[in-house]
């Protein structure tokens, strides 16, 4: 699927028409060759591109070459937004920016496609970039305007990295919204016992007690969240056997509200067999599996999980009944994506980047007729083969 499809030109890239490199060197000359123009852009903070009708960067300022990490502008000439930021759809040998599903979706795209329709837009967009075992996810803001010089026809593009204002937010929601819940149910509780004296002190206990282990998940899992971006996280890897892993995750789940008329379970066929892996991370993958299957399904309806061979390992999976809308399918896995609202949306992220970090890859599939199931996919380390 093409996305845009401007005149065809004598270049093509996968079938996608581009400018010719004569084409390129002309058009690049209009901002290159202005001294004024290049000094004034270069002095701004944020990226500064101008596009041609092909969606190829004929001019970048300073600050873009500071964000791909590529010195010079000429470098640039000719290539994709995608490629440069090293999105990972671009990285896709068989893909090309602009023309893939995903892109569908993407912030950036929606404003160069609206600039080089005349109109004026603004936008944001997650690119995952992968380097190495971790993946970055940079969140741009960005304007776009229509050009017309030279008789050409281009598209301004001018952005700004809000990532960090957008991971300020989800530990603002974390701390100021799920920990001050948390507390406040154990103070609650602890005014409860001290104000009706009927209260059962067991129960009580019992409540105060799972409350705080509550509060100090959330502060981990924001610490290895960090850990995991910054590529500081240590994997303790040990013989694990799947079923044990299994029955431990359901077992976290045991009497917390979320789970409350809700079936468990574990599926009859599930594989037992031993393997290698960090159990603390895997059981935070497949938590999260769980508790985002919880919260889809209503009350009476089965979570199962399950493990099974593949060709290249364990499949470790989580299925419930309930299906994912289709026209969340291709961001489900962005930092701050959440079909829960604004400052949500850490739960199947954190799950992808842990999944990398174990060697394993994190997917789901979802539809009418079978449900959602995520499933992680890990390779087959066995104790006598590691």
């Amino acid at each position: 699927m093409t996305l845009l499809e401007p005149s065809l030109g004598p270049d093509f890239v996968n079938d996608i028409p581009l400018a010719s490199h004569e084409e390129l060197e002309l058009q690049a000359s209009f901002f290159n060759d202005a001294f004024l123009t290049r000094h004034l852009l270069d002095v701004m903070p944020g990226m500064v591109l101008v596009l041609n009708n092909y969606r190829q960067i004929v001019f970048a300022n300073r600050a873009f070459n500071h964000l791909s990490g590529r010195p010079g502008t000429e470098s640039l000439v000719g290539l994709l937004v995608g490629d440069v930021l090293q999105c990972h759809v671009a990285l896709d040998k068989d893909a090309v920016c602009g023309t893939t599903d995903s892109c569908e979706t993407c912030g950036a795209l929606v404003a160069m496609l609206s600039g080089l329709s005349g109109v004026d837009s603004v936008q944001e967009c997650t690119l995952t970039q992968h380097d190495g075992i971790v993946a970055q996810h940079l969140t741009l803001r960005v304007w776009s305007a229509p050009l017309c010089f030279g008789g050409e026809e281009f598209v301004v593009l001018a952005g700004t990295d809000v990532s960090h204002e957008r991971r300020r937010l989800a530990l603002e929601r974390t701390f100021f919204h799920d920990i001050l819940n948390l507390v406040a149910s154990i103070q609650g509780f602890a005014e409860l016992m001290e104000i009706d004296e009927s209260a059962d002190p067991m129960m009580v206990s019992r409540r105060i007690q799972s409350a705080s282990q509550k509060v100090i998940e959330e502060i981990d899992a924001q610490r290895v969240l960090l850990a995991v971006e910054k590529g500081e996280l240590k994997v303790d890897n040990h013989v694990l056997t799947s079923l044990d892993v299994l029955k431990d995750v359901i077992e976290l789940f045991e009497g917390q509200e979320i789970s409350r008329k809700r079936i468990l379970q574990i599926d009859d066929d599930v594989i037992r067999t031993s393997f290698i892996s960090d159990a603390t991370l895997l059981r935070r993958i497949l938590g999260n599996m769980v508790k985002n299957a919880l919260e889809a399904s209503p009350e009476g309806y089965t979570v199962t999980l399950g493990v099974d061979k593949n060709t290249a390992g364990l499949n470790f999976w989580v299925h419930n009944a309930t299906v994912i809308s289709a026209s969340y399918h291709q961001r489900i896995f962005q930092r701050d994506f959440s079909t829960k609202g604004s400052g949500r949306g850490l739960g199947t992220y954190s799950m992808k980047l842990l999944g990398r970090f174990l060697s394993g890859n994190v997917s789901f599939e979802s539809s009418p007729e079978g449900g959602t199931r995520f499933t992680l996919s890990l390779p087959d380390v066995c104790p006598e083969t590691s």
